[in-house]
């Protein structure tokens, strides 16, 4: 499917977008710790190669909060608890925020039982989900995520049909290493993620079929796979979190989440466990890559920025994202980085 010229692109400091993540999300409500912890989220999705979750969803933040949808400077409640289960309403505040304090709670939780299960209802959408899982398997607690998208953002065809009725319904995992980076599993279970086909469209990127279908709606990956999976979050990250699930019935924007935590050393030695894990990392890795191709990783394993303080590099996104960026910079009255604007 031919999309249009890749578009200009522009390129600025990371301390520089950083900074306007921090003050834009402070304009619009949030307290200057979530503030901060919104805008290291954003530009860390940047820095690990992901711009699907980094400077283009700021102003999709920012308008949802300005039109009351997301509420940025909202508490979550815990709703039940009953030691190694819980439930809490996120009351609108964005994901990122409630996820945050919902792995603490699943670390916490799965220290103290074994095992726990956290769930997650009324949220904004959290973006990646990987730096929870990477979080849980520092402390040795190994994770499982699904989130749904409350029954709304329908845009993935299940096998064989012509009509969206699922959404891109993430999972993820994290299984501790010796060291960081651990194991880390994040994907959508359509064929890529929303905000990375939304991207890949603005820099006019040539989609595979494999994406979508001739009318654009995303495919779920590995057909029947990735649709048996995507059920599977619908069932787990929304009816068992109390959110919406996908029906002929509107329903906000919204994520429902389950985090499930086991703490390793309660079933074993976790040095032996890691020691192990290591081992069978080691034999996949020792695979001989193919010709001209890179040294094979496993998840967890992103590209890392160089140089010592990833922080003084600089970030590119699309001149699509850069308008917008100036859009809610006009909208909040705030200031845009300095940029270079390159073909």
């Amino acid at each position: 499917m031919n999309q249009q010229s890749p578009a200009l692109q522009y390129t600025s400091t990371t301390a520089a977008l950083h900074e306007m993540v921090l003050k834009a999300m402070s304009a619009v409500g949030a307290s200057a710790q979530d503030a901060a912890y919104m805008a290291d989220q954003l530009i860390d999705s940047e820095l690990a190669q992901h711009p699907s979750h980094g400077m283009r969803r700021l102003p999709e933040y920012v308008d949802r909060a300005l039109s009351g949808y997301a509420k940025p400077a909202a508490l979550a409640s815990i709703e039940l608890d009953t030691g190694s289960l819980l439930r809490i309403n996120a009351n609108g505040t964005y994901g990122h925020l409630a996820l945050r304090d919902a792995t603490a709670l699943a670390i916490t939780r799965a220290k103290a039982y074994g095992i726990s299960a956290v769930a997650v209802r009324n949220s904004e959408y959290a973006g990646r989900l990987a730096p929870f899982c990477e979080e849980a398997a520092q402390a040795g607690v190994a994770t499982l995520i699904f989130g749904n998208n409350n029954g709304a953002g329908q845009v993935v065809v299940p096998p064989g049909g012509t009509r969206a009725r699922l959404s891109t319904n993430p999972i993820a995992a994290g299984v501790p290493r010796a060291r960081s980076p651990h194991l880390v599993i994040d994907f959508a279970t359509s064929s890529v993620a929303s905000g990375r086909l939304a991207e890949e469209r603005d820099r006019g990127t040539e989609l595979p079929e494999e994406w979508v279908t001739p009318d654009g709606l995303l495919k779920p990956f590995g057909g029947f796979k990735g649709f048996g999976l995507s059920l599977l979050v619908e069932a787990l990250g929304g009816a068992l979190s109390g959110s919406a699930t996908v029906s002929e019935r509107t329903s906000a924007d919204a994520q429902g989440t389950l985090i499930i935590g086991i703490d390793v050393a309660q079933l074993r030695e976790l040095d032996d466990f890691t020691a192990q894990v290591e081992e069978f990392i080691a034999h996949v890795k020792s695979a001989e890559p193919a010709e001209g191709g890179e040294p094979i990783r496993v998840p967890g394993e992103g590209r890392v920025p160089t140089g010592d303080d990833p922080y003084q590099s600089t970030i590119t996104v699309n001149a699509r994202t850069w308008s917008e960026l100036e859009r809610i910079a006009t909208a909040l009255r705030l200031p845009m980085p300095e940029a270079l604007r390159t073909p």
